[in-house]
C-alpha cells in the first residue's frame, strides 16, 4: 500500500504506507521549506498511531530548524485557527479524519492555518521522491514547546455566537464525539452556551461506529434523540472538522443540511455576500444563493481548493457540502465542527422552531451517496458516463470527475483523493428518478 498525495494531505495505512520515518521526511522537507528559525504548530486526533507519527513529525521539524508549537490532541480546525492566531509559519495536522482507524495523514498548513495549495502539494511530493533527509548543525536545532490552546480557541470561537441567546432557549443536544478529538471541545463548548448534553461515545481513541458520520452509522444517535426527547443530535469525524445533525424526530440529516443550515443563516444576516461551495454539494445551495441575493462559486472537492477560492474572492462563508464542512472566514479558514454546532444552536434560538421545521423550509432533494471499488481504467468509466450523459440528454461538466446534469436531476462522479474509491452522487427531485440514474451509472462501473 503506497502513500496518497492529495491536496487534502498525505495519507496512508500506518504500518503499510505512512510510517514515523516516512512521516519523519516529510516533516523534515516541509520544514525546510518553512526555514530556519520559522514556527511550526503541531497537533493530532486521537488514534492509536498518533502519538508515534508526532513524535516523528516534530523531530523531522526540530532537525530541519524549525520550533514547534505542540498543542497536542485536539480538533483539525483548532489546529488550523492555532497557527493562524499565533502568527505561525506553518502548521502539521496528523489526522486520518473520516478514513477507517488504520489509516492516518499528514495535512499540511501555511502561514494562515490554510492547507497547502495544490500546487505547492505536488512541489513537496517531488522532493519526497527524491528521498532526501537533510539536519540543520546542532546548535541550529529548533525547540518545542508544549501549549494547549483549547481554552484560547474556544474563548475566540465564542465571540462568533450570541451567547445569551443560546442560554435563554434552553436546548437538549445528544452528542456523538465517537471517541475522536471533538471530545475535548465540543462538550465544553455546548457547556458554555447552556446547553444540557448527553455526551456518547467519549472515550478518546475508542471508535464505537465508523468514522465517517453517516446517515447510515447513525442509528444508535438517532434512537437516543427520540429516546430521551433531545432537541436534536450533533456527530463529529475523528478531527472534528465535520458535523453531521440529527433531528428531534431521529431523522440523520445527510451532510449536506449542516452546510446548508450556517450558510443561509449567515447570508440572511450579511444580506447576501460571496459562497463558496465544492462540485459534491447539493443544488440546495443554489436555490439559497438565489433567495439570499449571494453569488456561488464551485470548486473541486477538497478544503484546500474551497479555501483558497474563497480567499481569492474574499468569500463571506462556504465549505463542503458533501461532509457537512463549514468555514467561517472571519473565524479561520478551515471546515470547523463545533462552530457549526454553535451557529446552528444560534439559529433555532432566534428563530424559535424546531429544527425539522426550519429545514423543512427547504426545497426537497432526494441525495444518495455510494462508494464503488476502483476496478477498471478511469479512462474507460469515462467513455461509459459520458455516453449515459449523451444518451439521457445531460449536460457534461468536467470541474471535477464527470458532472452530468439536468434540471431536476444531476449526478457526480469521480475518483476519491482520500482511498481507492469511485465516490458517486445522485441528486433529483424525484427519488425514484435518482435511484435508476444511480443504477445505471452503478451498472457502468462495475
Amino acid at each position: 500500500m503506497s502513500l496518497i498525495f492529495t491536496p487534502l494531505g498525505i495519507r496512508g495505512i500506518v504500518g503499510r504506507g505512512l510510517d514515523a520515518h516516512i512521516s519523519m521526511l516529510i516533516a523534515n522537507i516541509f520544514g525546510r521549506r518553512l526555514g530556519k528559525g520559522s514556527l511550526a504548530v503541531v497537533g493530532r486526533d486521537t488514534r492509536p498511531s498518533g502519538e508515534a507519527i508526532e513524535r516523528a513529525v516534530i523531530s523531522g521539524l526540530l532537525s530541519a530548524g524549525v520550533n514547534v508549537l505542540n498543542i497536542g490532541i485536539a480538533p483539525t480546525p483548532t489546529i488550523e485557527w492555532a497557527t493562524a492566531k499565533y502568527d505561525a509559519d506553518g502548521g502539521i495536522v496528523i489526522s486520518g479524519s473520516h478514513n477507517p482507524p488504520e489509516w492516518n495523514a499528514l495535512k499540511l498548513l501555511g502561514k494562515e492555518g490554510i492547507l497547502l495549495h495544490p500546487d505547492e502539494m505536488e512541489l513537496l511530493r517531488s522532493e519526497f521522491e527524491k528521498g532526501k533527509f537533510e539536519s540543520v548543525p546542532w546548535n541550529e536545532m529548533g525547540r518545542e514547546e508544549q501549549y494547549d490552546a483549547i481554552g484560547d480557541y474556544l474563548e475566540d470561537l465564542l465571540r462568533f455566537v450570541d451567547i445569551e441567546r443560546v442560554r435563554e432557549y434552553k436546548l437538549k443536544v445528544c452528542l456523538d464525539v465517537n471517541g475522536g478529538a471533538g471530545a475535548y471541545v465540543t462538550p465544553y463548548l455546548l457547556n458554555e452556551l447552556g446547553v444540557k448534553t448527553l455526551t456518547i461515545n467519549s472515550a478518546p481513541g475508542i471508535f464505537v461506529r465508523e468514522l465517517e458520520p453517516r446517515p447510515d452509522t447513525l442509528e444508535d444517535l438517532s434512537k437516543i434523540v427520540v429516546a430521551t426527547g433531545s432537541d436534536l443530535g450533533f456527530a463529529h469525524d475523528t478531527d472534528a472538522d465535520r458535523l453531521t445533525i440529527v433531528t428531534e424526530r431521529g431523522e440523520v440529516m445527510p451532510e449536506d443540511i449542516t452546510l446548508a443550515l450556517v450558510v443561509d443563516y449567515i447570508l440572511e444576516r450579511k444580506g447576501g455576500g460571496k459562497l463558496v461551495v465544492n462540485a459534491a454539494s447539493s443544488r440546495i445551495f443554489d436555490h439559497i444563493a438565489r433567495r439570499r441575493g449571494a453569488e456561488i462559486h464551485r470548486t473541486p472537492v477538497g478544503e484546500a481548493y474551497v479555501t483558497h477560492k474563497m480567499k481569492e474572492i474574499g468569500a463571506t462563508v462556504g465549505g463542503e457540502g458533501s461532509c457537512g464542512g463549514v468555514i467561517l472566514p472571519d473565524f479561520h479558514l478551515g471546515r470547523d465542527g463545533p462552530l457549526a454546532a454553535a451557529l446552528i444552536l444560534e439559529l433555532i434560538a432566534n428563530r424559535g422552531k424546531s429544527l425539522s421545521d426550519i429545514i423543512d423550509d427547504f426545497p426537497k432533494y432526494h441525495t444518495i451517496r455510494k462508494n464503488i471499488p476502483m476496478k477498471k481504467e478511469w479512462k474507460d468509466l469515462e467513455e461509459k458516463l459520458i455516453r449515459i450523459g449523451e444518451r439521457r440528454g445531460m449536460r457534461l461538466d468536467f470541474l471535477d470527475g464527470i458532472g452530468l446534469i439536468s434540471e431536476d436531476l444531476w449526478a457526480l462522479v469521480r475518483l476519491s483523493k482520500t482511498e481507492h474509491k469511485i465516490r458517486v452522487l445522485v441528486e433529483g427531485r424525484d427519488e425514484e428518478e435518482a435511484e435508476r440514474l444511480l443504477d445505471e451509472i452503478s451498472e457502468a462501473l462495475t
